[in-house]
């Protein structure tokens, strides 16, 4: 009998929800902040470079300090910046050595015949790559490329080219793919070779007359790949999709050798030469146009094969 009746409020009522409602129309909103999303901290920049026949280290802030003496080539310096990779020539045959920044004690990995001239040609900048997420690195020796962790054991092979020489080899951020030079008489191209499917092809396709191959270095982000591209006495950086594509040039002077992505993606440190005389130093560059951004080094006898890591 009372479900139709609707029942009177009463004055304390009736002001009790107005004053409620008052209130209600003056509270702020509330919004749900999400907490920003932070990179992780990269230590101070550091570069690696070959100079006077020896390997110089040198901090952003201070100044270039010798690592190792004798003639030492193509250093890869880890994502922590307390270790590098690097080749020493022997004379009949190139060392992989690798070193502690920070106690300078060394290890040596192993020592090849089969590099030969082409181990200690510029043109290919034959480079060890550390291994994303490990503590092991990869490198070519002309013939094969390899794995060892980077107290010098567990040395491995990984991948054997059949019809020619590899030598460069740079990793994928994901550690699944890797990229390398692969060398016969008649053509010196970049290659992919998978990890998962165990199977290599050529994404470049140049004849010596059109140009050579050297120096690939993996993109950060994944999707690129720089390399330089060798043509009579010039050279200049190129990149392409890692997955295949059109190679298009980004320098363009003609004096630009052996990139190496600093680890945002957005600067390339490249040895860059000047003319008359010609003098090779390491400079950063945008590596989306080629702008000049900074010069890293002056030293008196050139600085060659950059390897940075950290923030610049």
């Amino acid at each position: 009998m009372f479900r139709n009746r609707v029942l009177p409020l009463t004055v304390c009522a009736l002001v009790a929800l107005a004053a409620m409602t008052g209130c209600r129309s003056h509270e702020p909103a509330k919004v749900d902040k999400k907490p920003e999303k932070k990179g992780p901290t990269l230590p101070i920049g550091t570069l690696l470079y070959s100079s006077q026949g020896g390997l110089w280290k040198l901090a952003r802030g201070s100044g270039a300090e010798q690592v190792l003496a004798g003639p030492a080539w193509f250093p890869a310096i880890n994502p922590d910046v307390n270790e590098a990779a690097c080749w020493v020539d022997l004379g009949g045959e190139m060392a992989l050595e690798i070193v502690n920044l920070v106690s300078r004690a060394s290890v040596r990995a192993g020592q090849w015949k089969s590099l030969g001239s082409l181990g200690r040609n510029l043109n290919l900048r034959n480079a060890p790559a550390w291994v994303p997420g490990h503590d092991s690195i990869l490198f070519a020796d002309g013939r094969q490329i390899w794995q060892v962790d980077a107290d010098g054991g567990n040395l491995q092979t990984v991948y054997e080219h059949p019809d020619g020489g590899c030598y460069s080899v740079t990793v994928s951020p994901a550690g699944d793919r890797l990229a390398f030079v692969g060398v016969t008489e008649k053509e010196q191209n970049l290659w992919t070779f998978s990890l998962k499917t165990r199977k290599a092809q050529a994404l470049t396709d140049f004849t010596l007359d059109k140009g050579a191959v050297g120096g690939p270095a993996w993109s950060p982000k994944g999707d690129r790949i720089a390399f330089v591209l060798y043509k009579a006495e010039e050279s200049n950086i190129y990149m392409m999709p890692a997955d295949g594509g059109t190679p298009m040039m980004t320098t363009k002077e003609g004096r630009t050798n052996s990139p190496c992505w600093d680890p945002t993606g957005r600067k390339l440190a490249v040895s860059s030469g000047t003319q008359n005389p010609l003098l090779w130093q390491v400079a950063l560059i945008n590596p989306d146009d080629s702008k000049f951004l900074e010069q890293l080094t002056t030293a008196p006898a050139g600085a060659f094969a950059p390897s940075i890591a950290g923030a610049w």
